[in-house]
């Protein structure tokens, strides 16, 4: 009864002016929606400077990973030893940076001008908040590592100064561990303060690419206790650990029993 009294209260026909008005409001509203979405879209530049003459002639590929498949999102040829990629994204994404197939480095595609230097000394990306925030990351843990892989190194340097075989051993054990206790502190207070952005997943899934397979380590635990939802909804860390919960089980089980249970490495 309601419908059919309102239908009533309607015009037996919509005059020729109101429908056209009606055509021009959702011709309008259909534009207006087109520069809305237009306007999401993020605007990067990367401009990058080659100092090695080999690469000149060679194509660089800026590339994302999803899981186990690497998707194409530009290309350019590197000439004179410059390159540069131009194009908008819907959102920030973590990439790399190939080298025809090898991968050369990371690089955060954000809003703004993006600068890339190689050369035979190091890599280096400039410009972006989240670039400089990885690369100071990065730096910092290459510098704790450089320092580790050379303490045998230090050893002898150390017995060359004239401390004792023993003596040169138990200093050199003490600081091999303090470094990993300092990377370890270094890893997960980085990727605290990005849990919000890329850069936290995809330290974290560094971390994790060590193991053969998924493990709660203790570092891993302190990562994930205050770790927001969004952190843990997403798709690597949430398979990463998934499987992990499942592979502390059954590594409990052959501790208890003895017997040899097979560890998941993906889900099933």
């Amino acid at each position: 009864m309601l419908v059919r009294a309102y239908t009533k209260c309607l015009p037996k026909k919509i005059p020729t002016i109101t429908f056209t008005v009606m055509r021009l409001g959702v011709l309008l509203g259909m534009v207006s929606t087109i520069f809305v979405s237009t306007s999401c879209l993020e605007q990067y530049s990367i401009v990058g400077n080659a100092s090695i003459p080999m690469l000149d002639g060679k194509v660089m590929y800026l590339k994302s990973r999803s899981g186990d498949t690497i998707s194409n999102i530009d290309s350019c040829e590197v000439v004179h030893g410059k390159f540069s990629f131009n194009g908008k994204l819907d959102s920030t994404v973590m990439a790399e940076l190939f080298l025809e197939n090898t991968s050369i480095m990371p690089v955060v595609i954000e809003n703004g001008n993006i600068g890339v230097d190689i050369n035979l000394l190091d890599q280096r990306v400039y410009g972006g908040s989240l670039n400089e925030k990885l690369y100071n990351f990065l730096e910092a843990k290459s510098r704790l590592d450089n320092e580790m892989s050379n303490m045998t190194l230090t050893q002898a340097r150390l017995m060359m100064k004239g401390f004792m075989p023993f003596e040169s051993k138990r200093m050199c054990d003490e600081r091999a561990k303090q470094i990993t206790e300092e990377t370890d502190s270094l890893e997960i207070e980085f990727i605290k303060s990005n849990y919000d952005n890329v850069l936290g997943p995809e330290v974290f899934s560094l971390i994790c690419s060590q193991y053969r397979y998924p493990v709660i380590t203790e570092q891993i635990a302190k990562i994930l206790k205050d770790a927001p939802e969004k952190f843990k909804n997403h798709p690597y860390v949430k398979e990463y650990v998934d499987i992990a919960e499942k592979n502390m089980v059954l590594l409990q089980e052959r501790s208890r029993h003895k017997n040899v249970f097979p560890l998941q490495v993906k889900q099933q």
